[in-house]
This record gives C-alpha cells, structure tokens and sequence, in this order.
C-alpha cells in the first residue's frame, strides 16, 4: 500500500475509535458508557467512512463490532483519566514529525489532511488519546506478558517449516539486446576482464528457486562459485551471469529466529491479556448497548 494512503487509514482507525459525538441534537443512542453516550448517526458514519477506507482485502466489521471497538477505547480513556495518565506535548508532536516524515513536503502533509477534512488541531488530540491509551496498556497489561524460553523452542519444533530457507543462489547479471555484443563481452570476460568493471550496468542479487527465468536458473545451478555462464538466450534476450554464491536449503537455528518467535508470542499474549483487562474494566463499569 502507498505509505500516504496507509497514513490515511492509519490515522482514520485513530480518529473513529476515540472520537467523541459533539452533536446537541436529540437522537438515538445506540451505546452508554458511564455517562458518555455513542449515537447511531456517530456510529453510522463511522461506518461508512471505515468502509471507504479498509484496505482491498481486509474485512469489513459488522456495525456491532464497530460500536464494541468504540466503547472498548471510551473505556479505556475513562481508565486513563482515573489512574491520571498523561503525555507530553512533545510527545504528540514526535508523532505528529513521524507522520509527516512520510509525505514529500510539509505542503503535501496538510493536502492530505485537508482532503480528509481533518484539522491539525484534531490530529494533535485524536495522537493524544492514542498515546495515553498506549501508556494505560504498557502499565496494566504489557507487565502480564512474559514469554519463557520454553514457550519459544516449543512454537520452533512445532513451526519449524516458517524457518526453511530454500535454496538461493547470488548472481551479477547482465542483459544484451544484440547478441554480437553480448558475445564481444563475453570474449572479454573470459580473456580475464573483471566482471564488475566489464560490465557496469549489470546488478547483483540473490534469488530463490522459482524466481529467476528457468533457463537462467539452471545454469546458475550448474554454475561454480565465481564461474561465468555463456550466453543464456530467453525471450527477453541474451544474459550473462556470474555466480557470486549458492546457499543451500536450510532450516534456520532456534538461536537465529529466538526474537522473531518472542516478538510473536509476545503479540498473541499481549492480545489475549488485553481481551482479559477489558472485560475486567467492563464488569466494573455501566456499559449499555441498545444495537
């Protein structure tokens, strides 16, 4: 996804789930939590604007998951507000350099915004609530969370296949459209001219079965370290290579991917955790929900 685009939805994510109805108009609420309330025309264009802007393939929530989303992050900021967690102004504007840090210019930043409808001053305040829900979960719910070193070699033994490599092999190549000339090159090549200097406009690259033409393939498979192929004819015309190095298939060792699975584990532990510190804050507080 463009990384513009994925700000966008990003922020938009931030901006449904924390947002506060503001409406003075008398209609019906769909959900109280203490004494906030969430109304139908809140939750309907919430909605439709998540529907506009979930990514192709994602899926859709029901409007019923939606509006429980919303109350969990109302909850959350209740519990924020009593246990007196705050952030910084600087803190919000990091983020805010972050995000700007993405887009060509400042200009481009605020084209953005203003297409969304957004004000900066709202972002500064949606940035604020998303930090300080952050600060309640790293205080309540990240310390639950401890992963044990069994834990990470059992998920190893029983995952191993998310840890073979197959087969790579590294190759300079280079393309000639006329074969004349790729023959001149070759003469040259093989008379002991450096293959980096010989051919400049040639790259390097290390690729997996599968990946590379298969004529190609299999004479870099054939190829020894350091060997140069002949001239290889595919449809797209005459190709030089150069071994640079053939990996073998192999399955990574635990101590290798040790933090790739802890990260894991901690993601899928932190989630459950949090499911947990929900429900405890919901049975403690006067949640009524009329969807």
């Amino acid at each position: 996804m463009n990384p513009n685009k994925f700000f966008l939805f990003s922020l938009f994510l931030i901006l449904i789930f924390t947002s506060y109805s503001q409406a003075e108009i008398v209609e019906r609420v769909v959900a109280r939590i203490n004494d906030e309330i969430i109304t139908l025309s809140e939750l309907g264009e919430t909605y439709q604007q998540l529907k506009s802007a979930l990514p192709e393939g994602e899926r859709m929530p029901s409007k019923r998951e939606l509006l429980e989303r919303m109350i969990e992050n109302r909850l959350l900021l209740q519990e924020a507000t009593r246990k007196r967690i705050k952030v910084s102004k600087g803190e919000i504007q990091e983020n805010i350099e972050r995000v700007k840090a993405g887009f060509l210019s400042e200009k481009a930043f605020e084209l953005a915004l203003e297409r969304e409808g957004i004000k900066i001053e709202d972002l500064e305040k949606k940035y604020e609530e998303e930090l300080i829900i952050k600060k309640l979960i790293d205080k309540e719910v990240k310390p639950e969370v401890e992963v044990t070193k069994k834990e990470i070699r059992d998920y190893y033994e029983k995952n191993k296949g998310r840890f073979r490599e197959e087969e790579r092999v590294k190759i300079r190549h280079v393309l000639f459209k006329d074969y004349s000339q790729a023959r001149k090159i070759l003469e040259e090549l093989k008379s002991g001219a450096p293959f980096e200097e010989t051919v400049k406009e040639g790259y390097l690259g290390s690729f997996k079965r599968g990946q590379l033409d298969r004529r190609i393939e299999e004479v870099a498979s054939s190829l020894k370290k350091g060997e140069i192929s002949p001239i290889i004819k595919t449809e797209a015309g005459y190709h030089i290579i150069k071994l640079e190095k053939k990996e073998k298939a192999r399955l990574r060792k635990l101590s290798e991917v040790k933090e790739i699975i802890r990260n894991i584990l901690s993601s899928q532990k932190m989630e459950e955790k949090l499911k947990e510190y929900l429900e405890k804050l919901k049975t403690k507080q006067e949640i009524e929900i009329r969807l």
